[in-house]
């Protein structure tokens, strides 16, 4: 009977240690989570339901979530705060875990705007994602929440939406303009060095009249010794990873250029973040 009563007071004890566990694998964010209980009940399920459409529309996940301060949570920045949210949660859509994430911190006005896997990426350029965010800033800098809100999850949709057909908002960077060489810089360019190579034969040529031959092949080597040394310049790597844009044929620009792309981290996010 003792024995029973023991077994049963520490199988107790392991489930309610097991609790906790199994209550944060289950942990789930909605499309927009407001911790800070800044927008109303109505507000957050219209957002919510608006971005729930667009994920199952085009794969691409949109996501909201506010905070009172982020550096609760995290001992870094905004964006490690973003980051390790977006993988605590796993948030995104797809294999690829596809998504753009709107993170907000009320303290500090804190926003950052996080991008995720290869479509999600591509679809939110670094000048995409600075694009986004002028549209609802405004909205945020006069504590217009739910616009500014409403704002970011729209054109987050449109953005998604041009990505897939192809057509990325991103900046097109003209390569510098080539300036041709004046006739007084190209004589300059043709004589200049025939000067030089003139001046340097002929110093040669006065050198070698007081030169003497030698039969032994000591002259020829230091008192010290002829000595060989080996060397060697060593390169270290440095590596950064920049998603381009494809170029689209179909619309190619006059004088070159090339697009601006993402820059994506070693963990596989973008970032834009800044103040509100």
């Amino acid at each position: 009977m003792k024995k029973r009563f023991l077994f049963s007071l520490l199988l107790c004890a392991a489930l309610l240690l097991a609790l906790p566990h199994a209550a944060r694998a289950e942990a789930k964010l909605d499309y927009v989570s407001d911790y800070a209980n800044i927008l109303s009940a109505e507000t957050r399920e219209s957002l919510n339901s608006q971005a729930a459409q667009i994920a199952a529309d085009t794969g691409c996940g949109v996501y909201i979530v506010v905070v009172d301060n982020y550096k609760t949570y995290v001992n870094g920045s905004i964006e490690n705060f973003s980051e390790a949210i977006y993988k605590t949660y796993e948030l995104g859509e797809g294999e690829g875990k596809n998504g753009i994430l709107l993170s907000m911190s009320m303290d500090g006005r804190d926003y950052d705007l996080t991008a995720y896997g290869d479509f999600g990426n591509y679809a939110f350029t670094d000048y995409g994602k600075q694009q986004l965010a002028n549209t609802f800033l405004d909205n945020f800098r006069a504590n217009d929440w739910a616009g500014g809100f409403a704002d970011f999850v729209e054109n987050s949709g449109r953005l998604i939406a041009r990505a897939r057909n192809g057509d990325p908002l991103d900046q097109w960077i003209p390569d510098p303009p080539q300036r041709g060489i004046t006739p007084a810089e190209a004589l300059i360019i043709v004589l200049f060095p025939s000067l030089v190579a003139g001046m340097v034969v002929g110093g040669f040529k006065r050198k070698s009249k007081t030169a003497v031959r030698q039969t032994k092949a000591a002259n020829y080597v230091s008192r010290g010794g002829l000595q060989l040394r080996e060397r060697s310049d060593q390169f270290i790597n440095r590596s950064v990873t920049r998603q381009i844009i494809p170029k689209n044929t179909s619309s190619s620009r006059p004088g070159g250029g090339h697009a601006g792309g993402t820059s994506v981290n070693s963990g596989g996010f973008s970032h834009h973040s800044g103040k509100f």
